[in-house]
């Protein structure tokens, strides 16, 4: 005859059985979707790669020049070229709060030319002698 505690150990034994099965394949599951999703990081990596290399190449300082003495054609910027605020002409489609309120003042303008103009006439002379 057999023990009642022979059949709770045998009981016990077949519950853990079937959990180590149903855990087995869990696992299985989820390292198939790590695989899957260490794939897709790997792909976005080597975008990036190839995103970071174009990048370098169209930001390249030379590129740059080339294209802008290609197409736009700018030179450097004289003093002579440097007006103030009052000199603008206004729009006239400008909506009336603008015009009437206006809170540049004429030395404010000259102020800030006088300021300017050093500066930009320094960066015109170190891009031109940079090439």
């Amino acid at each position: 005859m057999i023990r009642p505690s022979t059949v709770i150990w045998l009981c016990a034994v077949v519950a853990v059985g079937y959990a180590m099965f149903q855990v087995k394949y869990e696992v299985m599951q989820q390292e198939e979707t790590l695989a899957k999703l260490n794939k897709q990081i790997a792909g976005g990596r080597e975008q990036i790669r190839v995103l970071d290399a174009e990048w370098s190449y169209l930001t390249q300082p030379s590129r740059l020049e080339k294209l802008s003495d290609k197409y736009l054609g700018l030179t450097g910027i004289n003093s002579s070229q440097i007006r103030s605020m009052a000199a603008l002409p206004e729009r006239p489609d400008a909506p009336t709060a603008l015009v009437s309120n206006r809170s540049f003042t004429p030395a404010a303008d000259d102020f800030a030319a006088q300021i300017m103009a050093p500066r930009i006439a320094a960066v015109a002379v170190t891009s031109r002698a940079d090439r």
